[in-house]
Order: C-alpha cells, then structure tokens, then sequence
C-alpha cells in the first residue's frame, strides 16, 4: 500500500484561517445576545422555583411561611439577588424564632444583575399561609440585567392565590410590559 501524505501549504492555512475569522466576527455577537437571554430566563425560573417551594412548603406545613432576601443565608436582610431563604414562621414576624423551622436557602443563579420586589402593602417579603395563598402580598418580582438593557429585563407576577405568572412582550418591540402594558424600566 502506498499512502501519501496531504499537508496544507501556508497560504492554504491562512485563508482557512481568515474565513473562519470573517465568520465568528459574524457568529459572535448573536451568541452572546443568545447567552444574555438565557440569563434572564435562568433568573425568572429561579423565582418560579422559589414562590413555588415556598407556597408547597407552607401548604405542606399548614403554617405561614416566609420567603425573604438574605444577605447571610440566616435571617432576611438585603437585597434579592444576594439570595432568598424559606422558613416556617407561625407568628409571622419575619424572624426564625424557636417554633419556626429554617427550610431553604436559595442562591441567586447569576453573578451580575437584580431583582427587586413591589408588593401591596410595600413588604419586601412574601408570605404564603398554609393554604397556598398569599398573605394580602400580592405583587411582582422585576429582574433587570447589569447592563440595562431594557430587552433583557424580565417580570414575574404572584397573584393572591399564590401562582406565579411571566409577564410578556404584547406588542413585539423585544421588551417585557407589566400588568398595565408598560414596558419594564430598570
């Protein structure tokens, strides 16, 4: 058998390697678009994740339960996107008191962007009672990207009776409108 070798000669590599550059120039700004929203996704599926643990927990329990910015992963204090904890919390003070039983600690999925949460009553927590809904806290989580942009922001509504709902893009512009059909700011 006689086997002959093929090699590729320096001009050969080097167009090889300009077209693949003109290529990814092409390629790259859509992938990081496509990473970007994907991020978004993550953090309101990580809401959903949470409310609902919370509202399972508090049904489960038959006992009001709180969900709650954490700054240490121990009491509430801080901001959402430093994490959330879930806890049973029968005299409902938003503290982890003897009787209450310390159920989760949620870590923000991301590591730039915030979320922020407009409640009745202006609480920044939400409570389940122990039958799944609300405790008069009705309200939206609202997560908006480090770098502004509007496309990327994303809203997640909690009803009274516990469910979470995304909010959606009606009129096709790429940015998210809240309840009243305005679009989200950040």
């Amino acid at each position: 058998m006689d086997y002959q070798t093929r090699a590729m000669t320096l001009i050969e590599l080097v167009i090889c390697l300009a077209i693949a550059s003109v290529l990814m120039i092409g390629v790259l700004p859509a992938f990081s678009n496509i990473v970007e929203r994907s991020g978004s996704s993550t953090v309101v599926n990580w809401l959903i994740g949470t409310v609902n643990y919370t509202r399972h927990a508090a049904i489960s329990y038959n006992s009001l339960v709180t969900l709650c910015p954490s700054r240490d992963g121990k009491q509430c204090g801080g901001k959402w996107h430093e994490g959330t904890i879930v806890f049973t919390d029968a005299n409902g003070n938003r503290k982890i008191d003897s009787n209450d039983t310390f159920l989760e600690r949620f870590s923000f999925p991301l590591d730039s962007g915030s979320v922020r949460w407009r409640a009745f009553q202006n609480k920044q927590y939400l409570q389940m009672t122990g039958e799944g809904y609300t405790n008069y806290q009705n309200g939206n989580f609202v997560y908006c990207a480090s770098n502004g942009d509007l496309s990327l922001a994303r809203q997640l509504v909690i009803n009274i009776q516990g469910r979470a709902r995304r909010s959606i893009d009606i009129d096709g512009d790429g940015i998210v409108e809240d309840r009243l059909g305005k679009d989200l700011n950040c």
